[in-house]
């Protein structure tokens, strides 16, 4: 059974940098995740600390220095209102200096990261507009604004697909990220009859623009949505450590074709004791095992993680 971690902050840590600096440089994050693949050999490697951030920052938003070994967040939303979000120009993705750094990430990774698939990040249009407008307005607008909110959401999925064409041209391929669009944040209701249309859309662009579905990551408790998700068309979906698993895996088996990594919650890499992770891995090989097309992986490894503990947890699972 292939393990797939899921490393972003972590990978900093392993060459004695924080998050911020990380973030920040195209060599340093190449390095950073290179030095992270050829340690742990893991399947994705994506070229992102702060994967939600890229292309907020962008737009305008601003993104606040982290201290220590935090990752960064957002301090200020370019927009206030959900009719702003209509106004913004589309995005110039090489217009903008980061996106050109993790773009040069990306190139350096593809060269050095033989195997691996190597991922680009790019913001759903629920992520994208929480970067944007924050998650209070967002949220305030599905009740007061659905429509507004609906076109809004619409023109930023347009603006997203001119960064596909320039990852595409550089000849690399896109990870979708839309956490936070699943209940009890976003009901299932305006899941269905508002983000799964517009990630159908983003993801058939996808599809013909790099001859494949495309992943997207969305945590949380995805199993009531799950369906609707699976529908929208993507080639790769994780079941989150913080939803009903088995819920998830039954709505999966009518989606062969869609590969699912079964989640253990990363936090547990820090226990002190091997026995609590073993136990929630056998439970995530046992639940994979009842699927085809299905691995086993974890959310976020803290940056905290001790590199054995992981290595451990690795070789346990695909030992078994």
């Amino acid at each position: 059974m292939r393990f797939s971690p899921g490393i972003y902050e972590h990978a900093a840590a392993l060459i004695g940098r924080t998050p911020w600096e990380v973030s920040r440089s195209g060599a340093l994050l190449a390095e950073a995740h290179r030095t992270a693949w050829e340690r742990y050999r893991h399947p994705l490697v994506v070229a992102g600390i702060d994967v939600y951030n890229l292309e907020p920052e962008a737009y305008g938003a601003l993104v606040a220095e982290a201290r220590g070994n935090n990752v960064p967040a957002i301090a200020r939303h370019p927009c206030s209102a959900i009719g702003q979000l209509r106004e913004l120009p589309p995005l110039e993705p090489l217009q903008h200096g980061r996106i050109r750094a993790v773009l040069e990430a990306g190139g350096r990774l593809r060269e050095a990261c033989l195997g691996a698939e190597v991922r680009i990040p790019v913001c759903g249009p629920f992520a994208l507009a929480i970067g944007l407008l924050g998650l209070d307005e967002l949220l305030m607008g599905l009740v007061e604004e659905p429509e507004e909110l609906a076109a809004a959401l619409r023109h930023l999925v347009r603006g997203q697909f001119r960064f596909l064409e320039v990852i595409r041209a550089a000849g690399l391929r896109p990870l979708f990220f839309e956490s936070g669009t699943t209940p009890p944040l976003l009901p299932v209701r305006d899941f269905t009859g508002v983000e799964a249309p517009l990630l159908r859309e983003l993801f058939g662009h996808a599809q013909a623009l790099f001859g494949e579905p495309p992943p997207c990551i969305i945590g949380g408790d995805a199993a009531p949505v799950a369906t609707a998700l699976l529908e929208a068309g993507p080639g790769f979906v994780i079941n989150p450590s913080e939803t009903d698993q088995a819920a998830f895996m039954e709505a999966a088996r009518a989606f062969p074709q869609i590969h699912v990594r079964v989640n253990l919650p990363a936090p547990l890499l820090l226990s002190p004791s091997f026995e609590p992770v073993a136990a929630a891995a056998r439970g995530a090989v046992a639940l994979a095992a009842t699927r085809p097309n299905t691995s086993v992986g974890c959310g976020v490894v803290p940056f905290e993680t001790d590199p054995a503990a992981l290595l451990r947890l690795r070789d346990w699972v695909e030992g078994a």
